[in-house]
Protein backbone atom coordinates (compact mmCIF):
# COMPACT_ATOMS: atom_id res chain seq x y z
CA UNK A 1 0.00 0.00 0.00
CA UNK A 2 1.24 3.44 -0.92
CA UNK A 3 1.47 5.38 2.33
CA UNK A 4 2.32 8.75 0.79
CA UNK A 5 -0.18 11.38 1.80
CA UNK A 6 -1.29 14.60 0.19
CA UNK A 7 -0.63 17.59 2.52
CA UNK A 8 -4.32 18.47 2.40
CA UNK A 9 -5.21 14.99 3.66
CA UNK A 10 -2.76 15.40 6.53
CA UNK A 11 -4.24 18.79 7.34
CA UNK A 12 -7.77 17.38 7.35
CA UNK A 13 -6.77 14.60 9.73
CA UNK A 14 -5.05 17.06 12.03
CA UNK A 15 -8.17 19.23 11.93
CA UNK A 16 -10.46 16.35 12.93
CA UNK A 17 -8.07 15.22 15.67
CA UNK A 18 -7.91 18.80 16.94
CA UNK A 19 -11.68 19.23 17.10
CA UNK A 20 -12.19 16.01 19.00
CA UNK A 21 -9.16 16.62 21.16
CA UNK A 22 -10.67 19.91 22.31
CA UNK A 23 -13.99 18.14 22.94
CA UNK A 24 -12.45 15.20 24.79
CA UNK A 25 -12.97 16.44 28.36
CA UNK A 26 -16.77 16.59 27.95
CA UNK A 27 -17.27 14.22 25.00
CA UNK A 28 -20.47 12.22 25.60
CA UNK A 29 -20.52 13.55 29.16
CA UNK A 30 -22.85 16.54 28.69
CA UNK A 31 -26.58 16.38 28.06
CA UNK A 32 -28.32 13.20 26.86
CA UNK A 33 -25.71 10.53 26.18
CA UNK A 34 -26.86 9.57 22.70
CA UNK A 35 -23.39 8.34 21.67
CA UNK A 36 -23.34 5.85 24.55
CA UNK A 37 -26.87 4.74 23.71
CA UNK A 38 -26.05 3.99 20.08
CA UNK A 39 -22.64 2.55 21.01
CA UNK A 40 -24.24 -0.03 23.27
CA UNK A 41 -26.82 -0.76 20.59
CA UNK A 42 -24.05 -1.37 18.03
CA UNK A 43 -22.45 -3.90 20.36
CA UNK A 44 -25.80 -5.64 20.82
CA UNK A 45 -26.42 -5.91 17.08
CA UNK A 46 -22.89 -7.18 16.41
CA UNK A 47 -23.67 -10.21 18.62
CA UNK A 48 -20.14 -10.45 19.99
CA UNK A 49 -19.53 -13.66 21.94
CA UNK A 50 -17.56 -14.12 25.13
CA UNK A 51 -13.84 -14.49 24.44
CA UNK A 52 -13.80 -12.56 21.14
CA UNK A 53 -11.09 -10.14 20.03
CA UNK A 54 -12.50 -6.72 19.06
CA UNK A 55 -11.02 -3.63 17.43
CA UNK A 56 -12.95 -0.40 18.08
CA UNK A 57 -11.95 2.23 15.54
CA UNK A 58 -12.35 5.91 16.51
CA UNK A 59 -13.08 4.83 20.06
CA UNK A 60 -13.51 8.35 21.48
CA UNK A 61 -14.40 8.09 25.17
CA UNK A 62 -15.37 4.44 24.85
CA UNK A 63 -19.07 4.49 23.94
CA UNK A 64 -18.47 1.20 22.11
CA UNK A 65 -15.32 0.01 23.86
CA UNK A 66 -16.77 -0.32 27.37
CA UNK A 67 -19.92 -2.29 26.46
CA UNK A 68 -17.80 -4.47 24.17
CA UNK A 69 -15.41 -5.17 27.05
CA UNK A 70 -18.39 -6.31 29.12
CA UNK A 71 -19.59 -8.86 26.59
CA UNK A 72 -16.18 -10.36 25.67
CA UNK A 73 -15.41 -11.03 29.32
CA UNK A 74 -12.07 -11.79 30.89
CA UNK A 75 -11.12 -14.26 28.15
CA UNK A 76 -11.63 -11.69 25.38
CA UNK A 77 -9.98 -8.38 24.55
CA UNK A 78 -11.04 -5.03 23.16
CA UNK A 79 -8.56 -2.62 21.66
CA UNK A 80 -9.68 0.92 20.88
CA UNK A 81 -7.80 3.30 18.59
CA UNK A 82 -8.30 7.01 17.98
CA UNK A 83 -6.52 9.76 16.07
CA UNK A 84 -6.96 12.16 19.00
CA UNK A 85 -4.30 11.87 21.68
CA UNK A 86 -6.58 13.58 24.20
CA UNK A 87 -9.34 11.03 23.60
CA UNK A 88 -6.88 8.19 24.07
CA UNK A 89 -5.55 9.66 27.30
CA UNK A 90 -9.04 10.19 28.74
CA UNK A 91 -10.18 6.67 27.82
CA UNK A 92 -6.97 5.17 29.18
CA UNK A 93 -7.56 6.93 32.49
CA UNK A 94 -11.09 5.52 32.66
CA UNK A 95 -9.91 2.00 31.84
CA UNK A 96 -7.38 2.22 34.65
CA UNK A 97 -9.92 3.67 37.07
CA UNK A 98 -12.32 0.80 36.35
CA UNK A 99 -9.52 -1.75 36.63
CA UNK A 100 -10.31 -3.35 33.29
CA UNK A 101 -7.80 -5.98 32.23
CA UNK A 102 -9.37 -6.81 28.86
CA UNK A 103 -9.38 -3.33 27.28
CA UNK A 104 -6.74 -0.91 26.05
CA UNK A 105 -6.52 2.16 23.81
CA UNK A 106 -3.85 3.44 21.44
CA UNK A 107 -3.33 6.54 19.33
CA UNK A 108 -3.50 5.35 15.73
CA UNK A 109 -4.69 6.26 12.23
CA UNK A 110 -7.46 4.04 10.84
CA UNK A 111 -5.82 4.30 7.41
CA UNK A 112 -2.64 2.71 8.76
CA UNK A 113 -3.54 0.02 11.30
CA UNK A 114 -0.48 -1.25 13.09
CA UNK A 115 -1.63 -4.87 13.40
CA UNK A 116 -0.83 -8.10 11.56
CA UNK A 117 -3.28 -9.52 9.04
CA UNK A 118 -6.32 -11.31 10.47
CA UNK A 119 -5.86 -10.09 14.05
CA UNK A 120 -9.47 -9.53 15.16
CA UNK A 121 -12.76 -11.38 15.24
CA UNK A 122 -14.83 -8.17 15.17
CA UNK A 123 -14.25 -4.61 14.00
CA UNK A 124 -16.56 -1.85 15.26
CA UNK A 125 -16.65 1.75 14.10
CA UNK A 126 -19.24 4.16 15.45
CA UNK A 127 -19.99 7.50 13.73
CA UNK A 128 -16.57 7.86 12.15
CA UNK A 129 -16.36 6.47 8.62
CA UNK A 130 -17.55 9.80 7.21
CA UNK A 131 -14.50 11.52 8.74
CA UNK A 132 -11.90 9.40 6.92
CA UNK A 133 -10.46 11.40 3.98
CA UNK A 134 -9.57 8.16 2.20
CA UNK A 135 -12.38 5.85 3.27
CA UNK A 136 -11.42 3.16 0.77
CA UNK A 137 -7.99 2.91 2.34
CA UNK A 138 -9.40 2.78 5.87
CA UNK A 139 -11.87 0.04 4.89
CA UNK A 140 -9.10 -1.92 3.18
CA UNK A 141 -7.15 -1.81 6.43
CA UNK A 142 -10.18 -2.98 8.41
CA UNK A 143 -10.66 -5.82 5.93
CA UNK A 144 -6.99 -6.77 6.21
CA UNK A 145 -6.91 -7.06 10.01
CA UNK A 146 -10.27 -8.83 10.27
CA UNK A 147 -10.19 -12.63 10.41
CA UNK A 148 -11.98 -14.65 7.71
CA UNK A 149 -15.65 -14.93 8.63
CA UNK A 150 -15.11 -12.03 11.04
CA UNK A 151 -17.77 -9.35 11.36
CA UNK A 152 -17.62 -5.61 10.84
CA UNK A 153 -20.27 -3.36 12.40
CA UNK A 154 -20.48 0.38 11.76
CA UNK A 155 -22.88 3.24 12.44
CA UNK A 156 -23.59 6.40 10.51
CA UNK A 157 -26.14 9.15 11.01
CA UNK A 158 -29.34 8.64 9.08
CA UNK A 159 -31.67 11.33 7.80
CA UNK A 160 -31.76 14.52 9.87
CA UNK A 161 -34.68 15.35 12.17
CA UNK A 162 -36.80 17.71 10.05
CA UNK A 163 -37.61 19.77 13.16
CA UNK A 164 -33.90 20.63 13.34
CA UNK A 165 -33.31 21.50 9.69
CA UNK A 166 -33.16 25.13 10.77
CA UNK A 167 -29.81 24.45 12.46
CA UNK A 168 -27.98 23.61 9.23
CA UNK A 169 -29.62 26.57 7.50
CA UNK A 170 -28.57 28.88 10.33
CA UNK A 171 -24.96 27.66 10.26
CA UNK A 172 -24.78 28.23 6.50
CA UNK A 173 -26.17 31.75 6.91
CA UNK A 174 -23.31 32.62 9.29
CA UNK A 175 -20.41 30.97 7.47
CA UNK A 176 -18.83 32.34 4.31
CA UNK A 177 -19.00 29.94 1.33
CA UNK A 178 -16.05 27.67 0.73
CA UNK A 179 -13.46 29.14 -1.67
CA UNK A 180 -13.24 27.67 -5.14
CA UNK A 181 -10.95 24.66 -5.19
CA UNK A 182 -7.77 24.80 -7.22
CA UNK A 183 -5.94 21.68 -8.28
CA UNK A 184 -7.86 18.50 -7.43
CA UNK A 185 -6.71 16.64 -4.33
CA UNK A 186 -7.04 13.04 -3.24
CA UNK A 187 -10.07 14.00 -1.14
CA UNK A 188 -11.80 15.80 -4.01
CA UNK A 189 -11.29 13.01 -6.53
CA UNK A 190 -12.34 10.22 -4.14
CA UNK A 191 -15.64 8.43 -4.82
CA UNK A 192 -18.69 10.27 -3.47
CA UNK A 193 -20.00 8.00 -0.73
CA UNK A 194 -23.55 8.22 0.58
CA UNK A 195 -23.60 7.73 4.33
CA UNK A 196 -27.14 8.62 5.37
CA UNK A 197 -29.15 6.17 3.23
CA UNK A 198 -29.28 2.36 3.67
CA UNK A 199 -28.38 1.68 0.04
CA UNK A 200 -25.43 4.08 0.31
CA UNK A 201 -24.01 2.42 3.41
CA UNK A 202 -24.53 -1.02 1.89
CA UNK A 203 -22.66 0.06 -1.25
CA UNK A 204 -19.73 1.26 0.87
CA UNK A 205 -19.43 -2.15 2.54
CA UNK A 206 -19.85 -4.01 -0.76
CA UNK A 207 -17.09 -1.95 -2.37
CA UNK A 208 -14.71 -2.96 0.42
CA UNK A 209 -15.30 -6.67 -0.24
CA UNK A 210 -17.59 -7.49 2.67
CA UNK A 211 -20.52 -9.87 2.22
CA UNK A 212 -23.81 -10.87 3.91
CA UNK A 213 -24.56 -7.19 4.43
CA UNK A 214 -27.46 -5.95 6.53
CA UNK A 215 -28.31 -2.30 7.12
CA UNK A 216 -30.74 -1.48 9.91
CA UNK A 217 -32.34 1.90 10.48
CA UNK A 218 -33.35 3.06 13.95
CA UNK A 219 -34.24 6.36 15.59
CA UNK A 220 -34.37 7.55 19.16
CA UNK A 221 -35.61 10.76 20.72
CA UNK A 222 -33.47 12.49 23.35
CA UNK A 223 -34.29 15.42 25.62
CA UNK A 224 -32.14 18.38 26.65
CA UNK A 225 -33.03 20.01 29.96
CA UNK A 226 -32.55 23.53 28.61
CA UNK A 227 -31.15 25.63 25.79
CA UNK A 228 -27.90 26.05 27.72
CA UNK A 229 -27.51 22.30 28.09
CA UNK A 230 -28.00 21.90 24.34
CA UNK A 231 -25.39 24.61 23.74
CA UNK A 232 -22.90 22.87 26.04
CA UNK A 233 -23.59 19.58 24.27
CA UNK A 234 -22.70 21.14 20.91
CA UNK A 235 -19.23 21.94 22.23
CA UNK A 236 -18.80 18.36 23.47
CA UNK A 237 -18.78 16.58 20.08
CA UNK A 238 -18.02 17.07 16.39
CA UNK A 239 -20.52 19.89 15.84
CA UNK A 240 -18.23 22.17 17.81
CA UNK A 241 -16.51 22.57 14.42
CA UNK A 242 -19.44 24.75 13.35
CA UNK A 243 -19.09 26.94 16.42
CA UNK A 244 -15.32 27.25 16.08
CA UNK A 245 -15.67 28.20 12.41
CA UNK A 246 -18.25 30.89 13.21
CA UNK A 247 -16.11 32.30 16.00
CA UNK A 248 -13.05 32.31 13.75
CA UNK A 249 -14.85 34.14 10.94
CA UNK A 250 -17.05 36.48 12.99
CA UNK A 251 -15.46 36.73 16.42
CA UNK A 252 -17.09 36.37 19.83
CA UNK A 253 -19.89 38.80 18.96
CA UNK A 254 -20.80 36.77 15.89
CA UNK A 255 -20.85 33.55 17.92
CA UNK A 256 -23.08 35.17 20.55
CA UNK A 257 -25.42 36.34 17.80
CA UNK A 258 -25.55 32.79 16.38
CA UNK A 259 -26.34 31.43 19.84
CA UNK A 260 -29.19 33.90 20.31
CA UNK A 261 -30.63 33.08 16.88
CA UNK A 262 -30.37 29.35 17.64
CA UNK A 263 -32.22 29.74 20.93
CA UNK A 264 -35.03 31.59 19.15
CA UNK A 265 -35.30 28.92 16.47
CA UNK A 266 -35.38 26.22 19.14
CA UNK A 267 -38.80 27.28 20.39
CA UNK A 268 -40.44 24.83 17.95
CA UNK A 269 -38.58 21.92 19.64
CA UNK A 270 -39.49 22.81 23.22
CA UNK A 271 -41.86 20.67 25.29
CA UNK A 272 -42.84 20.79 28.97
CA UNK A 273 -40.16 18.23 29.88
CA UNK A 274 -37.40 19.80 27.77
CA UNK A 275 -36.08 20.17 24.22
CA UNK A 276 -36.60 17.17 21.97
CA UNK A 277 -34.24 15.95 19.26
CA UNK A 278 -34.60 12.71 17.33
CA UNK A 279 -31.50 11.05 15.92
CA UNK A 280 -31.78 8.66 13.01
CA UNK A 281 -29.00 6.08 12.80
CA UNK A 282 -27.95 3.40 10.32
CA UNK A 283 -26.24 0.23 11.51
CA UNK A 284 -24.21 -1.61 8.88
CA UNK A 285 -23.34 -5.26 9.58
CA UNK A 286 -21.26 -7.47 7.29
CA UNK A 287 -18.75 -10.32 7.19
CA UNK A 288 -15.35 -10.89 5.64
CA UNK A 289 -15.60 -13.92 3.34
CA UNK A 290 -14.21 -17.19 4.63
CA UNK A 291 -11.68 -17.64 1.86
Amino acid sequence: MDNTENPEITERKQGVAGIFGRAASTYDRVGPRFLSHFGRRLVELAEIPNGASVLDIATGRGAVLFPAAEVVGSSGRVLGIDLSREMVERSREEIEALGLQNAEVREMDAEDLEFPNESFDYILCSFAIFFFPRLDRALAEMYRVLKPNGRIAVTTWGLRDENWKWYDDLVQSYLAPEPEAGQATDAQTAPKHVFDKPEGLAAILVSAGFTDIRVLSESQMFTYDSEEQWWSTLWSHGLRADLEAIEKQMGADGLNSFKADAFRNMEMNKHPEGIHQTFGVLFGLAFKPQG
